[in-house]
């Protein structure tokens, strides 16, 4: 048998009502005093961002300096040398991790006489086999122009 629930009698309705109404009008007025993007680090006090307050997996790498990451010891990003090529269908870049550390991370991005459907587009992206190093390759569809720059993330690993 299922159990009739009695219908809210009108005093619990205006009741539920003015709760709603008091509730909502205090959050509706904070929201409309602070235009948005108005708070910036001038008016944040020194210490006054804390963990607690900063969204789990929301900061980057750049955002620490070397050695500053928990758990990776050593930590350093290696910019590579910029590869240029003329009239190629294929750039290649590795970047070399300092001695006694490891590849943890790369990448690259590529420039110059990009065309739709063409390329140049990154098709290579990983570590070298032995771990000190990060290979990217781009890839065009005809011969042409490309600038290739690349990064390493490396780390002392035990």
């Amino acid at each position: 048998m299922f159990r009739l629930i009695p219908k809210p009698s009108p005093a619990m309705f205006v009741a539920c009502l003015a709760l709603a109404v008091a509730l909502s009008g205090t959050s509706y007025a904070t929201i409309l005093a602070l235009p948005a993007n108005s708070v910036g680090t001038v008016q944040l006090k020194n210490n006054a961002v804390i963990s607690a307050k900063v969204k789990n997996h929301s900061l980057l790498a750049v955002d620490f300096k070397p050695g500053q990451l928990p758990g990776i010891p050593g930590y350093e990003v290696v910019t590579g040398q910029t590869s240029i090529v003329m009239n190629q269908t294929y750039n290649s870049l590795s970047i070399a991790c300092p001695p006694g550390k490891k590849a943890i991370g790369g990448g690259g991005g590529t420039a110059g006489g990009i065309i739709p459907g063409d390329g140049p587009y990154i098709v290579v992206s990983q570590p070298s086999v032995d771990g000190n190093s990060w290979l990217v390759q781009t890839a065009r569809a005809q011969d042409g122009y490309s600038a290739l720059v690349g990064r390493v993330i490396c780390a002392t690993v035990p």
